[in-house]
């Protein structure tokens, strides 16, 4: 037996993170700044582990926390800039999604999907059988429907625009994508998605023996159905004709040999024949679709123009509709080629963006300080953080059921709070004790600030007594114990769901701090 896991799953994880902070009930979810002590080398913080035990030092680190809502979360995709003389991968639905999406930089071939410095976001339908792409894709939803076809043969699908006003636009890293083609912000329409349009033909045997035959017949007249010619050696029944006043998609349905004529599928439009200059009649294999769909006309590109070619590419000249399944026919002179055509996704290109470019990556931006620096005093302005992360669904302190929507506070303080006996100050990030010595503590743990009276102490150990003096280890400062006011939330519930050490982010008055980091799923 062998399975396999899609890479839709992880996006439709990532989607579904995102929607449940729409939901009515909504996951409870916070973004938790910690740890104010300084590291034992603060130039390299040291690399977060997934072990129970680093979870649980999370939580004593923590500090202050502030809740996500659904305007705090976007789907994402890595930043992927288009650069002349690149080439890119085409989209092909034998490919694995990820394969697509990401550069073989052995083969020298980036991922599918560019962004330009206009922040327009475009998927490469075809690379023009594997060349380097020159000239910046352009055009949105309103040029061809978004199936814009440049100067260089390449064929790009319009996706979307990335507004420089959007908050989760993080230039040269991210940037968001939506999942559908009616959403806001993002210049996207639902008329730049067009069910089952064909744009790409691979080839994958060239054949041999397709005859292009150049030729003047004699003249003819509108509504005639059949065309005469000096010799018809080469020409056989299927054959495509094209010339002055021949409809496109004409093929020959028989050929008299001893008349030297030949009849058409459809009757002439207009006078045309003769030896004049420019009248030649072109007589090739034919090529075309067959499938569910309607409208995607085709032509063969042969390798030579003598009466034995084989075909190296084939050229779509109109894209058609409603294909979910289709062949290239052949008919004519000519044996052994194949091909294969490259369909599109259900509804179209550009119908979910996101979904398309796989973006199984949530951006969470939270500002803290946002209405005042210190968040109504709970995230004090002369604190320093080295430390943040995501805690989904915590107890409130002492109980045992996850908070909910109501219960649960916009921004927490996660100290354990310490009112004291006037007298004098302690020192900031010091740790302080109740016990004869640290070494014999009834009671310990690091002081994150003080202020008037209060000590908000975190890493705490231990169970402080009221009426015992509390003592600094570093100041020697020590002072009554007054009165206790518990973390908003009971240690270690929840879960930690990310986290990241990094450098020192040293508060200060009047300042905000934007937190924002990527989780992949």
């Amino acid at each position: 037996m062998t399975s396999k896991t899609f890479q839709s799953f992880s996006f439709n994880t990532a989607e579904q993170f995102k929607e449940s902070f729409f939901e009515a009930a909504p996951t409870i979810t916070y973004v938790f700044v910690g740890n104010h002590v300084p590291w034992p080398d603060e130039n390299n913080p040291p690399v977060v582990l997934g072990s129970l035990n680093y979870e649980k030092d999370a939580w004593d680190n923590m500090f202050a926390a502030k809740k996500i809502t659904g305007n705090d979360v976007e789907l994402v995709v890595p930043w992927a800039e288009w650069f002349s003389g690149n080439t890119y991968k085409q989209y092909d639905n034998t490919l694995e999604t990820q394969e697509l999406l990401s550069a073989n930089t052995d083969a020298g071939i980036d991922q599918m999907y560019v962004i330009t410095d206009e922040r327009n976001v475009y998927k490469c339908l075809s690379n023009n059988q594997g060349i380097a792409s020159t000239t910046k894709p352009s055009g949105d939803y309103t040029s061809s429907n978004g199936t814009i076809t440049m100067a260089d043969g390449y064929i790009w699908k319009y996706m979307f625009n990335v507004p420089i006003s959007n908050r989760f636009f993080a230039n040269t890293e991210w940037f968001p994508a939506p999942t559908s083609s009616s959403r806001q912000g993002f210049n996207v329409d639902s008329t730049g998605v067009v069910d089952g349009q064909i744009t790409t033909i691979v080839v994958e045997n060239e054949g041999s023996g397709y005859r292009k035959v150049n030729s003047n017949s004699n003249l003819y007249i509108a509504g005639q159905t059949s065309l005469g010619f000096a010799n018809t050696n080469y020409i056989t029944e299927n054959m495509a004709v094209s010339g002055i006043g021949i409809p496109g998609g004409t093929y020959i349905t028989s050929v008299d040999s001893l008349t030297k004529t030949v009849n058409l599928s459809m009757a002439t439009y207009s006078a045309g024949g003769g030896s004049t200059s420019g009248n030649t009649i072109f007589i090739t294999p034919r090529f075309f679709i067959e499938g569910d769909g309607t409208g995607c006309e085709i032509e063969p590109i042969s390798n030579t123009l003598n009466f034995s070619s084989t075909i190296a590419s084939i050229n779509v000249i109109s894209f058609g509709t409603g294909y979910t399944r289709a062949n290239v026919v052949t008919s004519g002179a000519g044996t052994n080629f194949s091909a294969r055509v490259i369909t599109g996704p259900k509804f179209g290109h550009a119908y979910n963006p996101a979904k398309e470019l796989n973006a199984n990556n949530v951006m969470v931006r939270v500002r803290v300080g946002e209405l005042d620096s210190t968040e109504g005093g709970l995230i004090r302005d002369d604190t320093s953080f080295r430390q943040i992360g995501m805690v989904r669904n915590p107890y409130k302190y002492g109980q045992t059921v996850t908070t909910n929507n109501e219960n649960s506070n916009t921004v927490i303080s996660q100290t354990t709070d310490l009112t004291v006996v006037s007298g004098s100050v302690y020192t900031q990030n010091e740790i302080v004790y109740q016990g004869t010595d640290l070494a014999n503590a009834t009671f310990s743990g690091f002081l994150q600030s003080e202020e008037s009276n209060v000590l908000k102490i975190t890493r705490v150990k231990g169970t402080p007594a009221i009426g015992t003096a509390v003592v600094g280890e570093t100041s020697g400062t020590s002072r009554s114990l007054l009165s206790i006011k518990n973390p908003e939330f009971e240690p270690y519930s929840g879960a930690v769901i990310y986290m990241e050490n990094n450098e020192k982010v040293e508060r200060t008055e009047g300042q905000s701090e934007i937190i924002k980091f990527v989780v992949r799923f």
